[in-house]
Parts: C-alpha cells; sequence; structure tokens
C-alpha cells in the first residue's frame, strides 16, 4: 500500500475522502461537504442510541454490529511499523486485530515487512552497500535471517530520505528489530494468555508472484506459521489477505486453507499483482471473490461515489452493492489521523465509513482515536 499513491492521505489533493479537488472548488468544499454529511448520515441511519450518537446498522438485520479495528502494521502511528515494540504497543490497546505483512528470507524464514524491499524502512545501505539489484533498491529475499538482524529499523522514508510522517516517532536512540513472523505470532499468542485476551492477527502475504519466482510459496510457509500457533483455520482468530487473485484461488485451492481469507482490492498501477481491480470491483468480479474469499479490504479511495463527491455529496460507491450482495466483510485501509482530509474530523470519516459506507471495520495506524469513537458507539 505504498509507492506513489504513498497512503491514501498523500493523494487528498484529488483523490480523498471527501471530495475530488479537480472537481469540487475549494470555496465549495466546507459549505458543501459538511451539510452533505449530516444528510448522509441521516439518510443512512435507521437508529439512533440514547446520546443521539447514529448507530452502526447492518443493512439486512438492522442489528448494531460491532465495528472492527485492525492495527494497521502493529502501532503505527506511535512506533516504526511492524516491529515487535509496534505489535506490543497495539496489544495493549486491544484492537480485535493486529497485522502483519510478511516477506520471506533467503534462508526460508518468513519475516514482518510492509514491502519486499528494505531501504525505506532500514538503514540497509550503510551496513551492505553493495547488496542492492540492477533496479538499485535492496530485496528482503537477498539477505538471510541472520544478516537482517543486523539493521535497524526506521520510521518509514520517502525516495528524499525524509520521514513520510514528520510527526511520528521521532527517537534515535532505540535500536528497532526486524522480526519473524512466529516472533509475532508467539508474542501476540503470550499476550493472549497472559491477559486472558482475544486480539487477532490479519497477516498479509506480500508479492506472491515474486515469491514463487524466487522459488517459494509465501502462503504455505505463512499459513504453516497460522497452524503452529493456533491462529490458522476455520477456528482461528485471524484474517489471511492477499493483494493477488490468484493467489487467493491458490490459498483455497492448492493448499486447502479453511481459515477466512481476504482480498485486498488496489490500483492497477500499483503493479501489486496482475489482477485487474477493475474488474474485481465488478458485479462479476465480486461474485467471483466470494467463492473465494470472505471479505474484501478496498482502498479508501474507492469506497465512495466520486461523482456525488463533485456535487458536494456523500454516497457510497456503487461496486460496494455487489460486495454486500455476496456478505462479504469490508475492511478498508487506512485511516490515518495525522492525515485527514481537509474540512473533516477524524470522527466525520468513521461515520462515514460504518453509516455510509457501512464497513465492518478499518485498518488504522492510530488505534487511540478509532477505538476512542467506537467506544463512543456502545
Amino acid at each position: 500500500m505504498l509507492r506513489n499513491r504513498l497512503f491514501f492521505s498523500q493523494t487528498y489533493k484529488c483523490e480523498n475522502l471527501v471530495r475530488t479537488a479537480c472537481n469540487l472548488k475549494p470555496k465549495a468544499k466546507l459549505k458543501t461537504i459538511l451539510p452533505a454529511l449530516l444528510i448522509a448520515f441521516s439518510a443512512a441511519a435507521t437508529a439512533a442510541n440514547k446520546e443521539g450518537t447514529l448507530a452502526s446498522v447492518d443493512l439486512k438485520t438492522n442489528e448494531k454490529e460491532h465495528f472492527t479495528v485492525i492495527a494497521h502494521r502493529g502501532a503505527s502511528g506511535y512506533l516504526p511499523e511492524h516491529t515487535l515494540e509496534a505489535a506490543t504497543l497495539a496489544f495493549s490497546l486491544r484492537p480485535d486485530f493486529i497485522e502483519q505483512d510478511v516477506v520471506i528470507t533467503k534462508d526460508d524464514v518468513p519475516v514482518v515487512l510492509h514491502d519486499i524491499h528494505l531501504e525505506t524502512v532500514t538503514n540497509v545501505e550503510d551496513v551492505f552497500p553493495e547488496r542492492h539489484r540492477d533496479d538499485a533498491r535492496y530485496y528482503a529475499r537477498d539477505f538471510t535471517l541472520e544478516e537482517l538482524r543486523t539493521l535497524q529499523i526506521h520510521e518509514r522514508t520517502g525516495n528524499d530520505g525524509k520521514q513520510v510522517f514528520e510527526n511520528r516517532y521521532r527517537g534515535k536512540l532505540a535500536s528497532f528489530k526486524i522480526a519473524t513472523l512466529d516472533e509475532h505470532l508467539e508474542l501476540i499468542s503470550e499476550l493472549n494468555r497472559q491477559f486472558d485476551a482475544q486480539v487477532g492477527v490479519y497477516p498479509e502475504v506480500k508479492s506472491p508472484a515474486f515469491h514463487a519466482k524466487e522459488g517459494i510459496d509465501a502462503s504455505k510457509v505463512v499459513i504453516d506459521s497460522l497452524n503452529s500457533y493456533g491462529f490458522g483455520g476455520d477456528d482461528g482468530n485471524s484474517y489471511l489477505q492477499c493483494f493477488d487473485f490468484k493467489e487467493i484461488k491458490h490459498i483455497r485451492e492448492n493448499l486447502g486453507y479453511k481459515g477466512k481469507v481476504v482480498m485486498l482490492i488496489g490500483e492497477n498501477e500499483w503493479d501489486e499483482s496482475d489482477t485487474d481491480y477493475d474488474w474485481v470491483r465488478t458485479q462479476e468480479g465480486m461474485r467471483e471473490v466470494a467463492s473465494y474469499a470472505n471479505g474484501i479490504g478496498p482502498w479508501l479511495g474507492h469506497v465512495l461515489n466520486n461523482e456525488a463527491m463533485a456535487q458536494g455529496m456523500i454516497e457510497a460507491a456503487a461496486w460496494l452493492n455487489y460486495a454486500h450482495q455476496n456478505k462479504l466483510t469490508i475492511h478498508p485501509y487506512t485511516y490515518r489521523h495525522d492525515a485527514l482530509p481537509t474540512g473533516m474530523t477524524g470522527e466525520q470519516i468513521l461515520e462515514v465509513l460504518d453509516n455510509v459506507v457501512h464497513a465492518d471495520g478499518v485498518f488504522t495506524d492510530h488505534l487511540v482515536p478509532v477505538l476512542t469513537w467506537r467506544e463512543k458507539q456502545n
């Protein structure tokens, strides 16, 4: 979920949650959007709690549903992403799930990293300056676990070397290290045991086609780890996610996995896989996805009607009806409290996701505001 769409927030100028700036005049946005939000909330909700806060309403049963909160890369809004420290902090805040992106090392060990590349979150250029490929990038697959352990993880940086979110963790002395998937699963399992908690895991198989060319079945490796720690299978408290529809089918048909699976949806230009995400969002595509997956993880830029936004109205994207019709769980990504769209509060964004989009939950870098908002709904 990176590169030229670096976090949904980075493209808000033309693709934000409340307006398309290319179509909506700046002076009009506050006058039209915020009243439209109130109209949208009123039209979308059929019940309110005693305090007058809109309740989350299931489209079929009109019963209040649990809004799932997923710690995106751990507590990544507060500590460097995907570190054991970020996972521990996330657990302490009690989300429903903690996410782990998984790539495979040279010695076939699954490690928790968002990308198959290392330079955006580690000091690999300083430690192994000559170990890049012809594209000048450093691949986790080219390093053993022992070698990766020598690297320091830092806050994500852009192509200019600057920290992407300048107000996030700025410390220089703490030593954050790459951890294995098994270490993450063991950590969460042990914390669940000791605190009598039920925090689940939400691993993503990263770039399975790349790993296949490298001679490794990344999904099998991830599933084996999930099963080893009791998170796998139809009784496991987990979701297994991937951007590659062929891999979703492989997980079901060839690996026989029975646990919950989520099809992630991005833009074709991101090159996450050869999946046609435009097709995925069609009626046929959603029906096909539903025959293999339990849910979808759409990008926030896909969940609202752009034409309606251009007219100052907030409506769910029409394609989401196909997802609802096929009873697919909907977990959009990613809520970031330090990158809110102009003219909206965090609570308003969450209200839109809950009462207009009818999402079942959200991935978030910032657990505190999302969990606080959810608590208010209850």
